[in-house]
């Protein structure tokens, strides 16, 4: 890849992130609001690595909140032919353009403060562009996270 593809596929990146989290993820998130929902304050972290044809996902999901969160599913879409390959620290899956991770049996409770981190492996052609909302636990748009 040349230099100036690179440069602009980064600010391409950082451009997106930035307007991701400009807004509240609450609003760019939607589905059902489950029974403690309501009470989920966070923030999602997305980072890769990409070589072109393909590109690992880090993604760090951290509870704002002041009380744990027990048991989360986090879910976002791509806007192009990204395919999942595999994952790790929670079970994903693939329906389309929309992923999902679930947590694992030993990363499913998140403390106030703590952090937890899943990767993924997908292979892609053409562009990449970073997935633009999430949602954890289904939030609705009214909710924090």
């Amino acid at each position: 890849m040349d230099p100036g593809r690179k440069r602009r596929a980064v600010r391409r990146f950082w451009t997106a992130a930035a307007a991701v989290f400009a807004l509240p993820l609450s609003m760019l998130a939607g589905g059902t609001t489950t029974a403690n929902a309501a009470s989920v304050q966070c923030s999602v972290d997305y980072k890769t690595n990409d070589w072109g044809s393909g590109f690992t996902a880090d993604l760090t999901l951290t509870n704002r909140g002041s009380a744990a969160i027990e048991g989360w599913t986090l879910t976002y879409g791509y806007t192009g032919n990204q395919k999942l390959a595999n994952g790790w620290n929670g079970t994903w899956s693939q329906a389309g353009q929309a992923i999902t991770v679930k947590n694992a049996s030993y990363n499913g409770t998140i403390a106030p403060g703590g952090a937890v981190s899943a990767g993924a492996q997908f292979s892609y052609s053409g562009s990449n562009a970073a997935p633009t909302g999430f949602a954890v636990n289904g939030t609705s748009r009214r909710s924090p996270c």
